[in-house]
């Protein structure tokens, strides 16, 4: 009797298939989630269960469903996805852990006019998997760091790296994010226990703004409206609140919000609710912290059943992912009612 259980996708009858033959496996693994003017949406996903590590974008012109058979359009990657940014309504660039860092968009096809998700252009210039981005605020340049240890600075338009700094840290970034209304700052973290902040126009262009002793930094992200606060992630769990026109290494808060490493921060950019900020784990933790009152909590949830990956906010509302393959919603009340 010949068994009905499928074979292990890594045995020898799966090694010479081609993409068309393999069997379906979902990118179930949620990475990323970004909205953009409260009008469309752009959600990323790796499949981290199959032989092949391939990842998917699904691009929403309706955000108020997320499940994948409501997206608009959908396209597949070659490698996994780890994080992207908006350049325009239907215009967005995404990094891969192969390196390559690709702009897509929505474009009429001639001979059907019906759209579809194209590569508007692409370039292989890290030499391991591109973890972070950010663009700044005229969409002309992003910033873009990875597992080589390096930061590139990109003209959008060409696609062409116009600064890199080899071994800008000493370990893995982990994270970049660029200054509000800013064109030429930004700062970096790193496994190597050091935040930076750059200025591109200088010629020492990285100054030090927070260096721990034992814990690596995880993730960083800068205040939409207090442009000279940031927040950095540890991997020990820890967020810390910095002052960037203060000295190196004199955090304003510091506080163990986590039991494992920090994965995203991120500020609300309501200006009447700035001192809210969005926060997540390698854990199933979502929560809401107060700046002000010293991180206290204002909102908690534990609805996924797999790591938190992606945040993003919405009028009153978070919007989170998880590699459970879920997106949920969470309704954030004002801190003055708590």
């Amino acid at each position: 009797m010949e068994s009905v259980i499928d074979p292990n996708l890594n045995a020898d009858i799966y090694r010479n298939m081609t993409a068309a033959d393999r069997p379906p496996v979902p990118d179930k693994n949620l990475q990323f989630i970004l909205i953009h003017n409260e009008k469309s949406a752009i959600l990323g996903g790796t499949n981290m269960t199959d032989r092949y590590w391939s990842g998917t974008v699904w691009y929403y012109n309706d955000i108020l469903d997320f499940t994948r058979e409501k997206a608009f359009i959908a396209t597949k990657t070659e490698s996994g996805v780890c994080d992207g940014a908006h350049l325009g309504q239907d215009k967005f660039v995404i990094s891969e852990d192969s390196g390559v860092l690709q702009i897509l968009g929505l474009v009429e096809t001639a001979d059907t006019q019906l759209q579809e998700l194209q590569s508007l252009g692409y370039a292989c210039l890290h030499d391991s998997s591109l973890l972070t981005l950010s663009v700044f605020q005229d969409n002309a340049r992003l910033v873009t760091g990875g597992m080589d240890y390096c930061i590139k600075v990109w003209d959008t338009a060409e696609l062409i790296a116009t600064h890199s700094f080899s071994f800008a840290h000493t370990d893995i970034v982990t994270s970049v994010d660029v200054q509000p209304k800013s064109t030429t700052t930004f700062v970096s973290t790193s496994l190597d226990c050091e935040a930076l902040m750059w200025d591109i126009r200088q010629p020492n262009p990285a100054q030090s703004i927070l260096k721990k002793q034992l814990f690596g930094l995880t993730t960083v992200n800068w205040n939409s409206v207090l442009d000279h606060i940031i927040a950095i992630g540890t991997d020990n769990g820890d967020v810390i609140l910095v002052d960037t026109r203060k000295a190196s290494d004199s955090a304003l808060q510091n506080a163990k919000v986590f039991p494992r490493s920090v994965h995203k921060l991120l500020f609300n950019p309501n200006p009447e609710r700035s001192e809210e900020i969005a926060c997540c784990c390698d854990d199933t933790l979502v929560r809401v912290l107060d700046i002000n009152r010293n991180f206290s909590l204002i909102y908690e949830n534990e609805r996924h059943t797999d790591f938190v990956r992606g945040l993003a906010w919405y009028k009153d509302e978070l919007v989170s992912c998880s590699w459970d393959n879920s997106v949920n919603k969470h309704t954030i009340h004002p801190c003055d009612d708590h």
